[in-house]
Order: C-alpha cells, then structure tokens, then sequence
C-alpha cells in the first residue's frame, strides 16, 4: 500500500478513470455554456435600457432572455448530470478502498496489533476510507472551478485585452494565497486528525476492556484520562477551526478589495471608450461571479489540504511495512502428518534480550510433547515462532523439511489448530463461532464437533442454543465454556498440527477428565504441542520439555523426568496435593 497520500489516491483515480474523464467532460461544457450566461445579460441590460421598445428590440429581447436561460439551464443540467456517475462510483470507491486497507492491515505481524490500539487502527481505516471519498468528491468541485476560470480568461480576451493579463495577475495572486494558507491548514488538519484517533482509540479500548474497569472500580480514572486526549484534542481542533476562520475571512477580503478595484480599472476602460457599455456589464458581472470561483478553488484546496492532512495521517499508521512477509516464491503447505525441526534458533522480541540461542528441538510426526516452565521461561514465545508470528533471528524452523520462512502464511496456519488459554470468540452465534474452524461445515458437522468437546450440553441448555449470541469477546460464557467451544472448533478445523495453551486452565477437575478423553481421540496422528502449567495435563504426553531462561534443560517421559529429580520433580510434587489423590 502507498505511503503517500497522492500515489495512493492515484491508485484510485485510475481504476475510475474513465468515469472521471466523462466528468471532467461535462464540467468544462458545462462551464462553456455558464460563460457566457453573463453576456446575454449585458445584452438583455442594454436592450431594456433602450428609449423606444419596438417589435425588433422586443424579439431581440426575447432572444436574449431564451438564450440566457438555455445556457444557464445548460449550465447547470450538464455538469450535473455528472452526479449519476457519481452516485455509482462513490460506494464503488469506498468498497474496494475498505476492502484494500482491510486485507493490507491483515498481512501485519503480531507485534504490530500489540504496539497499536485497535480503536485508533479502526479510526484510521475509517478516516481513509471517507478522506478518499470526499477528496474525489472536492477535487471535482476545483476542476470545475479551474474550468470556469481558463474559459472566463479566454472570453474576456476575446472582449478586451486590456482585462486578459489583470485578470491572469488577479487570479494568480488569489490561488497562491489561497495555497499558502492552505499549507498551514493541512498541517493543523494532521495533527487534530492524529488527537482524534488517539482519543477514539482511548474509548474503544475502554470499552472492550470494561469489565476490568468495573472490577477494579477505575471508572473515574478512564474518564479523567479521556478527558484529557479530549482537552487536547480540543486544542488541535480549535487551532485547526481557527486557521480556517482566519483564511476565509483573508480571502473574502482579498476578493471586495480586488472588485473595488477592477470596477475603477473597468470604469477608466469605459471612459477611453476601450469598453463599451455591454462589455462594462458584462466583464463586471462576470468577475463577480469568476471572484466566488476563485474563492472556491482556494477553499477547496484548503479542504484538500484537511483530506490530505487526514488521510497522510491514517497512512503513517497503516501504510507501514508487515515485519512478516511471504517470500516470492512462498510453496503452499499440504501435508497430513507433521515433522517440526528447531535448528539452532536464536530469538529475541524488540529491545529486549535474547528469549533463545542455539536452540534445537525436534518433534516427529505425531509425538505429543508438552512444554513446562515458569512464565518467561519461552513456552509461548516457542509457539509463537511455529506458527510465524514472528521472525526468528537465526536458525531456521522446518516442517516436514522446508523452512517455514518459504511456505505461505495461509497455508501454513490452516495446518495449526490453537487451543489458547484466553479464548476469543466473535459476537455471533455459537453456531458461527464452532463454524470457525471450518467455514464451510454443516449443522450435524458442529453438533458432532461439539460433542466431543463436551460443549453441546451446556448449548442445548441455552436460549437460542447454537443461535445464541455469545456477546463481545464470548462475556455470556464461562471461562470453561468457552473453552470447550474453542476445543469444538479445533476439531472442526482437523489441522496436522495441534497447539494446546492451557487449554483445560479454566476447566473443574471433573470436566478436565471428561475433556481429557475427547482430546486423546483428537490427537491421534497429530503433532501435539501442550504449554501447560498444570502438570496433571502433560501425565500422557510422549515427551515433555523444560524450559529455563530460553533453554531445555531437562526432557523425557513424565516418569523418566521424576526419576531425575530435577526441576520438574519439583514443580509436580509442588502440585501433588491438588491431583496425586
């Protein structure tokens, strides 16, 4: 995606550009026919100023008068009719800039979501998306101005010479004022537009994590820090709002002062009989009408300069280089049994230390290994790089022998299924959310998923049952609850390679068991990868790994890593009371 708001609005304007071309069209006919408007007024003016009105000058007026209207009428119908293609291609525009930044913003890692706010990442998808529709909109309002303008310069010299180059000096000296100040304004515009999206993004993530801020009763201090991004935004905007006032004001008086003025140069042309009394009328009536063109080609730039100001701001945040990218000639993963191969693997997340170095494990097809250690010791950071959240900094990753660095994203996470410890769940139905795993399954398919992940019986209890809306985040679940609904979608998704984060954590002892035996099916054939703090998930595991500062210091069997009597003997008799019975 471009990083430059005009190379990006281009990308656009050319996939339109014919129907922009037949706009343009019909504006500068449009604005040939309005030209001349003026001029029959001159004449009807002349005319009705006649001592004697006669059947001829009667007819002549006539004419005048049908003449004036059929161009104004003209004037107006045909560029207006510029609005049909208008109202096609506007929501055409909007679709396909959405669904652009939409996929664009997608292909961004992990860290990128992590560092930004959702609420401000909304926003700016938002401002991009209506800067680009009202930029459309206001750059066809200035090609209609900058039309009337070239064709008024062309008549006037065909009245008087003398009027061509003042009013060539005139116009120049307005639009590059107007230019300057709209400099100024695009600067205030980026800044109030960049207070705006820190502010929304504050309230979007207020209100997505509000149940912590009703648990903790920090209702007030949201607010006070809210009120704060809105007293500053408050400030950019009343800066922003100002400079506009001051630049209108400027031109409006820029432009009385020029009428005075060119009515006292016309007036002296009048008088040296270099104009006559129809062109007096006419020239001055059409720089009065040519003064409010003008304005409006230094408003509409200054309005150009707010969009500008807007969408440069939205591209600084979205148009940034994904860290994780496919390669050229990325292989699409296929497979049904899974090798995963760590080869001297050195890792460490921004400005921190190294997680890993020189690490090196191997899983064969269908082992299940479980990962143990305390927080930080690596175990998430492990599963992270597997699935190529992340990049690692030497080393390689391999599965089934190719490098994960050379198979697609898509491919190779349709081959992981997760089980995360805080589970999310879209505000759908829970039929949507199990249908997850795989897009395309079928009623009997859920409930059957659903069964073996112990979730149909709390479903069928439900109003609704599996067209029951979850909620925000799944909130009308329980912590177990939802979790056999992530399991359920895990077994929908059949992937080679299953990732369990604490999957069972939030489950009673008694639904752990249960659960426990639905996962043992699942898992057969499959390459399984358990982080678990609680030990009594990992008895049945064929392999299990012990993390420390980043590196495996003890692995084996349940029994043989007892035996050892090492780091592990020691977490699990920590934990012997709560599942030894």
């Amino acid at each position: 995606m471009e990083k430059n708001a005009s190379k990006f609005i281009w990308h656009y304007a050319k996939i339109f550009k014919f129907a922009l071309i037949a706009m343009l069209f019909l504006l500068i006919i449009g604005q040939i026919c309005r030209q001349f408007v003026p001029f029959y007024l001159a004449k009807i003016y002349e005319t009705v100023s006649s001592a004697n009105i006669d059947d001829n000058v009667w007819n002549n007026l006539i004419n005048f008068i049908l003449l004036a209207f059929i161009l104004q009428l003209s004037g107006t119908a045909i560029p207006n009719s510029g609005f049909i293609i208008t109202a096609k291609i506007t929501p055409q525009i909007r679709t396909i800039v959405i669904s652009d930044v939409f996929d664009y913003v997608n292909k961004h890692s992990i860290a990128y979501f992590s560092e930004e706010m959702a609420g401000n990442i909304s926003n700016k998808v938002q401002q991009l998306q209506s800067g680009v529709t009202e930029l459309f909109h206001h750059s066809l309002d200035s090609v209609w101005s900058i039309c009337y303008v070239i064709i008024g310069v062309v008549v006037l010299s065909s009245v008087s010479m003398w009027l061509t180059p003042v009013f060539i000096l005139w116009s120049v000296i307005m639009i590059s004022l107007g230019f300057f100040l709209g400099k100024k304004l695009h600067k205030l515009s980026k800044d109030s537009s960049n207070k705006q999206s820190l502010a929304n993004g504050m309230i979007v993530d207020s209100i997505a994590n509000y149940s912590e801020i009703k648990s903790f009763s920090n209702f007030k201090f949201e607010k006070l820090n809210l009120l704060k991004a809105l007293r500053i935004l408050r400030k950019s905007e009343s800066k922003e709002e100002l400079g506009r006032a001051i630049i209108i004001f400027t031109q409006h008086t820029s432009i009385v002062i020029s009428f005075l003025l060119f009515m006292i140069y016309t007036a002296w042309l009048l008088k040296n009989s270099i104009l006559t009394p129809t062109d007096f009328i006419f020239v001055n009536g059409l720089f009065v009408t040519m003064s409010g063109v003008i304005f409006s080609i230094t408003y509409g730039y200054n309005q150009l300069s707010r969009i500008l100001g807007k969408i440069n701001s939205a591209l600084e945040t979205l148009a940034v280089e994904p860290e994780i990218t496919d390669m050229p000639k990325a292989q699409k993963l296929n497979i049904k049994k899974a090798n995963i191969c760590f080869e001297n693997v050195d890792f460490s997340y921004k400005n921190s230390r190294n997680i890993f170095s020189g690490l090196n494990v191997k899983i064969n097809a269908g082992d299940k290994i479980g990962l143990v250690g305390a927080s930080g010791a690596g175990k998430s950071t492990f599963i992270k790089l597997l699935a190529r959240y992340y990049d690692v900094k030497k080393g390689k990753i391999l599965i089934n022998g190719i490098d994960i660095r050379n198979i697609t994203q898509d491919s190779l996470h349709k081959h992981i299924a997760t089980i995360p410890q805080d589970v999310c769940l879209f505000n759908r139905s829970l039929a949507d959310n199990i249908r997850y795993g795989k897009t395309n399954a079928s009623m009997a398919e859920i409930i059957t998923a659903s069964k073996k992940a112990s979730a149909h019986e709390f479903i069928k209890n439900l109003d609704g049952k599996y067209n029951a809306k979850v909620g925000d985040r799944g909130v009308i679940l329980s912590g177990g609850e939802r979790q056999r609904v992530a399991i359920a979608r895990a077994i929908l998704k059949n992937a080679p390679i299953l990732i369990f984060d604490e999957a069972t954590s939030a489950l009673d002892t008694e639904n752990e068991k249960y659960i426990q035996k639905s996962l043992a099916k699942l898992m057969k054939g499959k390459t399984v990868i358990a982080v678990a703090h609680r030990l009594s998930t990992l008895l049945e595991m064929d392999r299990i790994l012990v993390f420390d500062n980043g590196k495996i210091i003890e692995e084996g069997t349940h029994e043989e890593l007892l035996q050892k009597q090492g780091k592990y003997a020691k977490l699990f008799k920590m934990q012997a009371g709560g599942f030894l019975k």
